[in-house]
């Protein structure tokens, strides 16, 4: 990167230093000594040393701008902002350089048409110089845009594949028949509640698997046909609050994503009748919370933190939100945001 910034600077120098020199010949200049040499490569080093410094502040714009969503209104900030530097910095090195090395007034600097045209050229080639240079960077920076983008759209099929093999997991299908199972033998009326149950869990994945949204409304009644199956799985050994669904109005959410925490609720804690779990499920600004007490900690293979990271990744790449997992000693806490509906 330094050898990049000293080949550009020495490029603008040399070129500032030559344009110099053809200046002095056209405009009635004689070099006879090595004094008025001198300070010609002075100018000429002065005012390519100066022009280089923009480079400063297109790389600060380049940083501060969103060039992947407007690479439009970020190059025409740049196109805006280095030509008024570039006329300011040599119409004002042109007027202390003429006043203090040559003792020309002010007012005879600004009136004079030899200073003025060489200042007008100046500017155009010092223009073209960074033109050529910007249109160069500024490719490479949308290409680079165009990877980070495609990188993310990966990330985000990753992602979405890893949480769908979350969703449909094998263990809670497992845990699920078994269930049934013993329920057939004793109570067939809630065996045949808990099949259409379960049917139903299964039809909202396959309806909603692809969808990057669903209404937060639709996923607060998908988990409470999820809390059923549960309930009958751990002999009701857990309780639930979730709040009025009337406040997720108008709200967006990632599907299966209230699953997914709390399957983890259930995977890393002994429930049971001296261990019992009471998660709740609501709102504060503009996030969903679910939060649950610990019990004793179950010797899981896969931490839940793997779910919740391909969630908070699903949730950055869709509306650049992140989530707000806060871990305490007694508690876990999971907030998601809820995204407006247009």
């Amino acid at each position: 990167m330094k050898n990049k910034k000293l080949r550009i600077f020495l490029i603008i120098l040399g070129i500032s230093v030559i344009i110099t020199f053809i200046f002095d010949f056209t405009f009635g200049g004689k070099l006879t000594n090595y004094t008025e040499i001198i300070l010609n490569i002075l100018y000429g080093a002065l005012i390519g040393g100066s022009l280089s410094l923009s480079g400063l502040v297109t790389r600060f714009i380049l940083k501060k701008s969103n060039l992947k969503s407007k690479p439009v209104k970020t190059y025409t900030l740049l196109l805006i902002l280095i030509a008024g530097y570039i006329t300011i910095d040599v119409f004002v090195i042109n007027i202390l350089w003429y006043h203090f090395t040559q003792n020309v007034d002010f007012i005879d600097i600004i009136t004079n048409n030899g200073i003025i045209i060489s200042s007008i050229i100046t500017i155009f080639i010092g223009l073209t110089i960074f033109f050529i240079i910007l249109s160069k960077s500024f490719i490479n920076k949308l290409l680079d845009a165009e990877k980070e983008i495609q990188k993310s759209r990966d990330q985000a099929d990753k992602s979405k594949f890893e949480t769908l093999k979350t969703q449909i997991n094998p263990h809670f299908l497992f845990n699920s028949l078994n269930t049934l199972s013993s329920l057939i033998e004793i109570d067939t009326a809630k065996a045949d509640e808990f099949t259409k149950k379960l049917s139903n869990i299964y039809r909202y994945i396959l309806d909603n698997q692809d969808n990057e949204l669903v209404a937060a409304e639709s996923e607060m009644n998908f988990i409470k046909e999820y809390f059923y199956l549960q309930a009958i799985r751990f002999d009701n050994n857990f309780s639930y609050k979730i709040a009025d669904i009337d406040k997720f109005k108008n709200k967006l959410i990632i599907p299966m994503s209230l699953q997914i925490i709390v399957e983890n609720i259930f995977k890393h804690n002994v429930i049971s009748a001296e261990s019992q779990i009471n998660i709740s499920i609501n709102s504060t600004g503009d996030y969903i919370v679910v939060s649950n007490n610990k019990t004793k900690t179950k010797n899981a293979d896969v931490s839940h933190k793997t779910g919740l990271k391909n969630l908070n990744s699903r949730y950055v790449l869709i509306c650049e939100k992140s989530c707000i997992i806060d871990d305490a000693e007694k508690s876990f806490t999971v907030k998601l945001p809820l995204i407006n509906q247009d």
